[in-house]
């Protein structure tokens, strides 16, 4: 049967700015979306996949997209010469090369494929009434003018978003090791530059390695006023037995959690070390999917 990797991360709290929205005047805005009947700052999955190519890149693994750092823009290595086997994101993230002015009668001109990864858009922790201002003045000046002023706004908050990823879609299986060594490592999300720094790698994570081709644990991250992480949705369908313990990987902070040490009672595997539970999955992956174990485990380190 087919292995499927599902995941739902959350971040460490942090101080969010910079992820650009419409622009109000001189004013710049995160970006927005209602979520449980109230309007929540948003990062786009583009930006996360964006950054998970970025760290592929300084892995050294071929990338068919790269930055071009001069010019501030991401370019491909060799035009529009896809190959999956050749490159990561190829496989991992998918492409379309469309030609329509060359379509012949008959014929699908478009060179494509659906990417194995499924992200979701992050959504904050705290709804959007708690987003701050501040006024800046500009370190270079416009011409004709003393200072150049202009607004952001800014909000201490924590994101979760899930993944989803089916190993047999890739063209190579093992390039799931290098997905989720990305996400653990995950930075520079949403408009990170020198004067602003939010980190995006997972505080903790829920996993599911399943045959269920389902997430079923999609944003069901919630936190108190005391940042006190619970999963209520996680706990109540493990119980209930629509999602079998066995198949749970609960790692970082919220394995200190009540519900977390319920949940390990269930049969769910428990780790309050990301590192150490990465590994552990790894191990299990690799036997599920006949792979090498002592040629990846470096990649979680």
């Amino acid at each position: 049967m087919t292995f499927h990797l599902h995941g739902n991360l959350i971040t460490n709290l942090g101080i969010a700015s910079n992820n650009r929205g419409e622009g109000q005047g001189n004013r710049s805005d995160l970006p927005k979306i209602f979520w449980k009947g109230k309007p929540h700052v948003t990062v786009s999955a583009e930006a996360i996949r964006f950054a998970l190519r970025q760290f592929w890149l300084c892995e050294g693994l071929e990338n068919h997209r790269v930055w071009d750092e001069e010019n501030l823009v991401s370019v491909y290595a060799e035009e529009r010469d896809f190959d999956p086997q050749k490159y990561i994101d190829d496989d991992v993230c998918g492409f379309m090369k469309a030609e329509a002015g060359k379509r012949k009668k008959g014929e699908n001109s478009a060179e494509k494929r659906r990417g194995a990864l499924d992200v979701s858009r992050a959504v904050s922790l705290e709804d959007a009434t708690k987003i701050t201002y501040t006024f800046n003045s500009s370190s270079f000046p416009k011409e004709g003018n003393s200072n150049s002023l202009y607004s952001t706004e800014c909000i201490s908050t924590r994101f979760q978003y899930g993944f989803s990823i089916t190993p047999e879609r890739l063209v190579v299986p093992e390039r799931l090791i290098d997905v989720l060594a990305g996400l653990l490592k995950l930075h520079n999300v949403g408009g990170n530059h020198g004067r602003f720094l939010y980190d995006f790698s997972p505080e903790s994570l829920i996993l599911r390695w399943s045959h269920f081709p389902a997430s079923q644990i999609l944003l069901t991250f919630e936190c108190d006023r005391d940042d006190n992480l619970s999963a209520p949705a996680v706990v109540r369908r493990v119980k209930c037995e629509d999602i079998p313990a066995s198949e749970l990987w609960i790692f970082g902070g919220y394995a200190f959690t009540e519900e977390a040490r319920e949940l390990e009672g269930l049969g769910c595997h428990v780790y309050p070390s990301v590192r150490m539970g990465s590994q552990a999955l790894l191990n299990q992956i690799c036997r599920d999917l006949s792979l090498s174990v002592d040629h990846y485990e470096q990649k979680l380190a």
